[in-house]
């Protein structure tokens, strides 16, 4: 009984991690997965071309959507995924 519970809740766990990544923009996916390897906002945005202030309004869409608060915990919360 206690596996099927913990089975059920991974599920969930799964469900959530996805709909969080699915409600990412394109741009915001961009974003995240050049701050997830620790690349500064300047960096970036010249990387993708736009602003440095662009990359920080996308960065913060991202850790909102995701619910993390710092780049160390985003890459974290993809490892863990």
């Amino acid at each position: 009984m206690a596996v099927e519970a913990a089975s059920v809740a991974d599920n969930a766990a799964a469900l959530e991690r996805q709909a969080r990544l699915a409600s990412l923009s394109e741009r915001e996916r961009e974003v995240m997965q050049r701050v997830a390897v620790g690349k500064l906002n300047k960096v970036i945005a010249d990387e993708l071309h736009i602003a440095v202030r662009t990359v920080e309004v996308h960065r913060a869409r991202v850790f909102s959507k995701l619910g993390v608060k710092s780049a160390a915990e985003l890459a974290g919360w993809l490892a863990a995924g």
